[in-house]
């Protein structure tokens, strides 16, 4: 049984998932589609077209946790390429989560001359 997350590590699959897949499906795509190791100690997370569910996968030893959340209103914010999203920490996770949006960037403005 997992005991602590702070010793794994976040992914997040950018873009759509079918959110009908269960994890040993889910498991391919990690394979295939993100390159990485399904059995490796990650969490694996995806959303679906809408952005209104959110779908975890984790491998334990022998077996998946599959962990899910479907907003009743609203949506979550979610990468739509690579480059804006692979590996994430905890943090950016649990943002997107309460409703944030890790992956907003703001301009960063330098102070001008006031004269």
């Amino acid at each position: 049984m997992i005991k602590t997350l702070n010793s794994y590590h976040f992914y997040v699959k950018p873009g759509k998932t079918d959110m009908r897949k269960r994890a040993t499906s889910l498991s391919y795509i990690v394979q295939s589609d993100m390159g990485l190791a399904p059995f490796e100690k990650s969490v694996f997370v995806f959303c679906n077209g809408n952005h209104s569910t959110i779908r975890a996968i984790v491998w334990d030893r022998n077996g998946w946790f599959e962990i899910s959340k479907r907003l009743e209103a609203g949506t979550f914010c979610w990468p739509n390429d690579e480059n804006e999203a692979l590996s994430v920490t905890v943090e950016q996770l649990l943002e997107v989560l309460y409703g944030g949006n890790p992956w907003r960037r703001l301009p960063v403005l330098l102070p001008t001359d006031a004269c």
